[in-house]
């Protein structure tokens, strides 16, 4: 407070000087009222303290082991990221050390919680090579007609025969230090692999070539895969199997071969009550968990329907298994007033049903899906036996730990995600809506009001359907964008699938399974089995009914990787946040609606073999140059939202694509949108080509105002004498061959460089439009290499010139890089015309000689998204 007058001396005399009042300054006042109003993070209401306080009631509900195991995953995740392989013996003191400053710390006092969070991340990371290093075993090197020895440990039975897995004894002119650990190799005509059982020694000549790629850039890679499970070798065997003595099988074999045995015989059990059909097929599948005998339209009608879990043997089936033991145990030690009174009934149940959970993993095939619900329900009924809470995220975290520490490759596999997010999902929900009832009781106690028979069963069977309903609505949200990344596709009616048919599969199929393996071995599962398969035929004409009513078949194709990281992230943050720090979550789920937004398909995609693509049309629409029934073709069909239904329309048609015995040439256009529509239209029909001395062909002229979008020139060489011409006069070359070291295409993929990169997509954009490839699902993104020579543009053909191509005359006169007529100054001058070879002459007219690589069409710029961008031990040599 100023005053109004303030003393002064004057010749030793005091006075008094006048000062004039002045109102306080509004932006001072408000200043002072912010400070005094502000509360800091270190005071009782400041944002800091309440964020403690919501964390620490986090950790006393559990949720510390599930921060941990989130940490932990991370750094696997990190490890799979990262650019080269790291070194083990680096990794473990690095680790080390972490965790000895955060016990230091700790101890001390301070603040540890960075180091533990550090020391988590790093014993990801060394959980994932250590795993590396010691799976690591030869892969051949390439295609091989053989003959090998080994013994059998896995006979599948398929729709075109039998494949094996073999565990390799020895490969003829292949050195101990070459020989792959393990080979998969396929028989024709099921009959002689039947015939052969698991831990047999068998001799077959074969097939083998290196572990198939994958067939899309973040696709399915099935080498990935391979290499964690010692798989060196693929093939097909010439003829059948003979068995040779090889000495006694490993233990491991013999355990496996008598598991082998029991789920072989509970499966010719099922045949023989059932039959030979859908019913007995889903019936062994949901049993042993050998899904071979399903057929492909009643898997197709389940995925599409949401009832794909139902295949999967997950917690679903687990607890209905093990749960249905439980309760029939423990009901019949009720019946003893003695044991009820002197006994802990529900811990004997408790081990009949863990006894079970064992059995029941042992014999369904033990995926990833089944061990993380043999850890949970087992977790479960420990619970169950120490009077503890047996359904918390805590035990989720304990089986990430278990499963991760074991096999860290599991992170990448779609069940492990789909199965976690889904437990993660219901666990964190559930929590919550108990805490939310038990506060309203708090609030309001009122005594439960009397209720006949009628109405408890009526209000049991509401309460029933509700939860059946919020299962079914919190798992397939948890779910969906995981399952669309990975499959391409989703259920929009799932939940009215669940509905209809997890009801029959809940009350009458899997407690029917139960007792049809309790009455196995007294031959009395007939009856019970014919009751399963009524109910799984049910669940079928549901399935088929719903999937009726989906339109295309819910393939919407591949969606952004960063937008699903998102969402993942925004569901996480949802079920694992502090009460109160929740909302966080819309965060990153608005993040993932731009990063959908933005996301597009690729424009071209090259197999890993060079001899198929794919390219868009005038319309934007993909095809392909193969016949689009095969596996490549549906697979990238799928990936850019084409539904089955389709496949058969989506051949590159006529007039875009021209072949001869030396190579086609094909027209790829761009999205729509990806440059400007100038120049004459790219689409005229292909037209006869002229034979050798046919002259210079008719005089260029300048190019007319067009319709068509613009266009790039593809050569699909399947003859070395092509590369000559069609590396002057092409876009881009595509080829099983090796191309000269001197061609001139702007991008040149042959055999050399797909070998390294894998399958291709190429995205072309306008120069000042390039695809931004962190919003699409491109882990492995990188520039587009430089042309091989600097006679090759930078832009596109124009739509004249690749027409002229395609039909054997010339539409467009030479042009320089920015669509100018070339003259004397440019420095990319047209080659003069020259005489075309006779073997080559159909496919290229005189007049091709001047088509440029830059008209009137305007530029489109190429990006290039390898398969394999970093060279890692899983990655195909």
């Amino acid at each position: 407070m100023v005053p109004d007058t303030l003393p002064d001396t004057v010749q030793g005399r005091r006075a008094e000087r006048r000062w004039l009042a002045l109102p306080a300054l509004p932006l001072a006042d408000l200043l002072a009222r912010r400070r005094r109003a502000r509360t800091g993070w270190h005071e009782p209401q400041g944002p800091g303290t309440r964020f403690a306080a919501a964390a620490s009631e986090s950790l006393a509900q559990g949720r510390g082991l599930a921060y941990a195991a989130l940490a932990f995953t991370l750094g696997i995740a990190v490890y799979f990221r990262l650019p080269a392989e790291p070194l083990v013996l680096v990794l473990a003191p690095a680790a080390a050390l972490a965790w000895a400053g955060w016990f230091l710390a700790a101890r001390r006092g301070a603040s540890a919680l960075p180091l533990l969070v550090l020391a988590l991340v790093l014993s990801g990371v060394f959980t994932g090579a250590l795993r590396t290093e010691l799976v690591g075993a030869p892969v051949i090197d390439r295609a091989r007609s053989v003959t090998l020895t080994g013994f059998v440990e896995e006979a599948e039975r398929t729709d075109r025969g039998t494949r094996l897995l073999l565990r390799v004894a020895g490969i003829e002119r292949l050195a101990a230090t070459a020989t792959p650990y393990r080979v998969r190799v396929s028989l024709r005509g099921g009959p002689d692999g039947e015939s052969i059982g698991v831990g047999e020694g068998v001799r077959l000549r074969a097939r083998l070539m290196p572990p198939s790629a994958a067939v899309i850039p973040g696709g399915y890679d099935f080498a990935f895969r391979a290499f964690f499970d010692g798989i060196g070798a693929t093939g097909f065997a010439f003829g059948a199997p003979s068995r040779v003595d090889l000495g006694p099988a490993p233990v491991s074999l013999r355990l496996k071969a008598g598991v082998a045995h029991l789920r072989l015989a509970i499966a010719a059990r099922i045949l023989e009550a059932l039959g030979e059909t859908t019913a007995a097929a889903l019936a062994i599948a949901l049993i042993t968990g050998d899904r071979s005998l399903i057929p492909e339209p009643v898997t197709e009608a389940l995925r599409t329907a949401g009832l794909a879990h139902i295949l999967a043997i997950s917690g679903l089936h687990m607890a209905l298994f093990a749960g249905s033991v439980f309760f029939v145990v423990r009901g019949l030690l009720a019946l003893s007033s003695h044991l009820v009174q002197e006994r802990r009934i529900d811990a004997w149940a408790a081990v009949a049903a863990m006894s079970a959970a064992v059995f029941y993993l042992g014999i369904s095939g033990g995926s990833i899906a089944t061990q993380r619900a043999f850890v949970m329900i087992v977790l479960v009924f420990c619970g169950r036996i120490f009077a503890r809470r047996a359904l918390t995220l805590r035990n989720v975290a304990i089986a990430v730990f278990l499963i991760l520490a074991v096999l860290p490759e599991a992170l990448l596999d779609p069940g492990f995600q789909m199965s976690f997010a889904a437990v993660i999902a219901l666990v964190a929900a559930y929590e919550e809506i108990t805490r939310r009832r038990a506060a309203r009781e708090r609030k309001a106690p009122m005594a439960p009001p009397g209720r006949g028979l009628l109405q408890a069963a009526t209000s049991g069977a509401a309460g029933w359907f509700w939860g059946l309903l919020l299962t079914s609505l919190i798992a397939g949200l948890a779910t969906g964008a995981i399952g669309a990344y990975h499959f391409h596709r989703i259920s929009p009616l799932g939940t009215l699938g669940n509905l209809l048919a997890m009801p029959v599969v809940t009350l009458v199929v899997m407690p029917f399974a139960v007792l049809a393996l309790a009455l196995l071995p007294f031959g009395l599962e007939a009856l019970p089995l014919a009751a399963m398969g009524a109910g799984i035929d049910l669940v079928v004409a549901m399935a088929t009914w719903v999937s009726g009513l989906t339109p295309d078949d819910g393939v919407i194709g591949a969606p952004s990787l960063a937008g699903t990281l998102a969402v993942v992230a925004a569901g996480l943050i949802a079920c694992l946040a502090p009460r109160g720090y929740r909302p966080v979550a819309l965060l990153p789920l608005a993040a993932s609606v731009l990063l959908y937004a933005q996301h597009r398909q690729p424009d071209m995609l090259i197999s890993a073999n060079g001899t198929t693509i794919a390219v868009r049309d005038a319309a934007g629409d993909l095809r392909v140059s193969s016949r689009p029934s095969g596996f490549l073709p549906e697979v990238w069909l799928r990936a850019d939202g084409v539904g089955v239904r389709e496949h058969g329309n989506r051949r590159i048609s006529a007039k875009d694509m021209h072949c001869d015995k030396l190579a086609c040439l094909v027209r790829a256009h761009g999205s729509p949108g990806a440059g400007t529509r100038h120049g004459t239209s790219a689409n005229a029909p292909p037209g006869p080509r002229p034979g050798p001395g046919s002259g210079s062909g008719p005089e260029p002229r300048p190019v007319a105002a067009a319709q068509g979008p613009p266009a790039l020139l593809v050569s699909l060489v399947r003859d070395s004498a092509a590369f000559e011409e069609d590396c002057r006069k092409v876009d881009i070359i595509v080829s099983a061959l090796i191309a000269p070291p001197d061609c001139r295409a702007r991008q040149v993929f042959d055999g050399a460089r797909l070998a390294r990169d894998g399958a291709v997509a190429l995205y072309f954009s306008a120069p000042d439009s390039a695809p931004d490839f962190a919003a699409s699902s491109m882990p492995e993104a990188g520039p587009s290499p430089a042309p091989r020579s600097a006679a090759a543009s930078t832009h596109a053909a124009d739509p004249a010139a690749v027409s002229a191509a395609l039909s054997g005359g010339s539409d467009a006169a030479p042009a320089g890089p920015a669509g100018v007529p070339a003259g004397p100054s440019d420095p990319v001058p047209p080659e003069p015309p020259r005489a075309l070879s006779s073997a080559h002459s159909p496919k290229f007219p005189p007049a091709r000689q001047g088509i440029p690589h830059a008209g009137a069409a305007g530029p489109l710029d190429i990006a290039v998204r390898p398969s394999y961008g970093r060279r890692r031990p899983w990655t195909p040599k």
